[in-house]
């Protein structure tokens, strides 16, 4: 299983932006095969930062998550409003 968790900062006045374009593709991305989870969370008190934590049975299921139309339409949508490089960190977790 993969934990895969992706941080980026966004301006204030941006985090309903990122909200609703999260709420908008979730659906579609968690009923994909091998999504066992896909969730945004935010940071503590209305900070800058948020934080979307997913879980994958195995690489090639998130492989597909990454080719598909829900990976690139959130992505384009958060690209603009991002104000630093996001982190994306991947961890193989043995069950």
């Amino acid at each position: 299983m993969l934990t895969v968790t992706v941080e980026a900062a966004v301006a204030p006045d941006d985090t309903a932006k990122v909200i609703a374009l999260f709420e908008n593709h979730a659906p579609a991305v968690r009923d994909m095969p091998g999504c066992t989870r896909y969730d945004l969370y935010r940071e503590a008190g209305g900070g800058e930062t948020i934080l979307i934590l997913q879980h994958w049975i195995s690489d090639e299921a998130f492989g597909a998550y990454r080719r598909s139309e829900a990976f690139l339409a959130l992505a384009a949508g958060l690209k603009p409003i991002m104000t630093d490089v996001p982190v994306t960190t991947i961890s193989e977790v043995a069950r």
